[in-house]
């Protein structure tokens, strides 16, 4: 049997895979990289599938991630490889026939070229001043060696750190702020502002070059992250505030779990799901398509929970003698499958609420704080088992094992269909827990998880 070191995943050296990844990139492209840049990856305390509803997020920033190395180019081309050997295949150009990883690095550079032109859904709000320190020159392209110490399709948005790396890789070397700002200077010169504008450039180029529904929460942890630090992240706005895990942490540990079964946003699954709770939603009259996102359906006062009874009476009511309902795609939907992720979004949003206010007020022992939040990242396991559909087995038996060896809580984590398990464990029993699921599966991998900064130039 295999032991929780044997099967831990490093986040490695980052000064030793920056010299690493400089070195193989001269032997890849023939000359110097002039720079790396990192992005992390994320784990989500709570608020999964309720990101685009305009829900209350509650991340943080992984130590691991990726790292790009890159030099610039003046033709307009992007040429890229990556060292994960389940996607090496050599340098590739980018184009529509490279493949669909590419698809993450050409969207960010497309999006960031359209700050200034046609991305006004992003821009609107924004400071033309920051618009045009992240806009690269005519003509920009890059060389990029890439390197990723977050699993990919773990579930820990190995696509997000890709972006945000690219994104920062592409501002170093391209725009006015990183001429101005040069080598370990940008970093610092990077406002707040800068990274929100950032990471809605990322947003877009996922939502709208490849084609996963992703809502933003990635991209943002990725890029405003911080150490020791839960964002608790509110998507109506994407306005982010710090909550001190600290205290959490002086006696228990956050404990990604690696199912090793990998997660494709890409293929549909997700945007289902999505699209069934968007036309439930619409059908209570909360529409993003009409400026009403779902979560305008619970009020800023309590009692939140009645009005999540209320809701889904008003839906049934609503749908009692009807087979289909329309979404605001069009599309016609199952009223059962909507229902479920509707109560899964709502109830999802109150989960959030309430571990905010746990984190933000610390006004409880340590082991009573870790039972409350173990008992809710449990139940939002619950629901995305059976509200929103999109756990697995694996997912659920290595759920059940880390709480019967005395684990707080643990839940699936990320998108679904694949990926990771986030579970919040004392110190003591890390052991225990480990020892319970590599009896699962012997193949599992562990990351630990503490919060920690966002990218940067390393």
């Amino acid at each position: 049997m295999r032991t929780l070191d044997a099967a831990r995943h490093p986040a490695g050296d980052p000064e030793q895979i920056t010299q690493d990844l400089g070195a193989q990139f001269l032997n890849t492209f023939g000359r110097e990289a002039a720079g790396t840049w990192f992005a992390p990856g994320r784990a989500n305390l709570n608020g999964e599938h309720i990101d685009f509803h305009g829900g209350r997020c509650l991340p943080m920033a992984l130590p691991h991630g990726t790292y790009v190395a890159a030099a610039p180019r003046t033709d307009g081309i992007l040429q890229m490889r990556t060292l994960d050997p389940e996607l090496d295949s050599g340098v590739i150009a980018s184009g529509p026939d490279a493949p669909s990883w590419t698809h993450y690095v050409s969207g960010v550079l497309w999006a960031l070229q359209g700050l200034g032109t046609d991305a006004v859904d992003i821009t609107d709000d924004a400071d033309p001043a920051l618009v045009t320190d992240l806009t690269p020159e005519d003509g920009f392209g890059a060389d990029l060696l890439i390197l990723s110490t977050v699993p990919v399709g773990g579930g820990l948005s190995s696509s997000a750190a890709l972006e945000c790396a690219c994104a920062l890789a592409f501002v170093g070397l391209g725009t006015p702020l990183g001429h101005e700002h040069p080598e370990d200077e940008l970093t610092s010169a990077l406002s707040d502002d800068h990274r929100a504008l950032l990471a809605q450039a990322c947003i877009r180029a996922e939502v709208e070059f490849v084609g996963a529904g992703t809502g933003g929460l990635d991209q943002t942890v990725s890029l405003r992250g911080a150490e020791n630090r839960i964002l608790s992240l509110d998507c109506r706005d994407f306005t982010v505030s710090q909550l001190n895990a600290a205290c959490l942490l002086r006696g228990y540990r956050f404990l990604a779990v690696d199912t090793r079964q990998a997660h494709w946003l890409g293929d549909g699954q997700f945007a289902a799901r999505r699209a069934e709770a968007e036309a439930a939603g619409a059908l209570l009259g909360f529409s993003a398509a009409e400026g009403h996102q779902l979560r305008e359906a619970l009020p800023e006062r309590k009692p939140k929970k009645l009005h999540v009874s209320e809701r889904l009476a008003e839906f049934d009511e609503k749908t009692a003698d009807r087979a289909r309902i329309t979404g605001p795609d069009g599309q016609d939907y199952d009223p059962a499958s909507c229902r479920r992720r509707l109560k899964h979004a709502l109830m999802e949003m109150l989960r959030s609420e309430k571990l905010h206010t746990l984190l933000a007020e610390e006004a409880f022992g340590l082991d009573h704080m870790a039972a409350e939040i173990g008992e809710i990242m449990t139940a939002g396991h619950v629901s995305m088992r059976d509200e929103a559909e999109v756990s697995f087995p694996a997912a659920d038996r290595i759920v059940d094992a880390a709480l019967g060896a005395g684990a707080a809580g643990a839940r699936l984590i990320g998108g679904g269909f694949g990926g990771s398990v986030l579970v919040l464990v004392h110190e003591d029993r890390i052991a225990d827990v480990a020892a319970a699921a590599l009896k699962v599966d012997s193949g599992l991998r562990f990351l630990d998880v503490a919060p920690s900064a966002a990218a940067r130039r390393v």
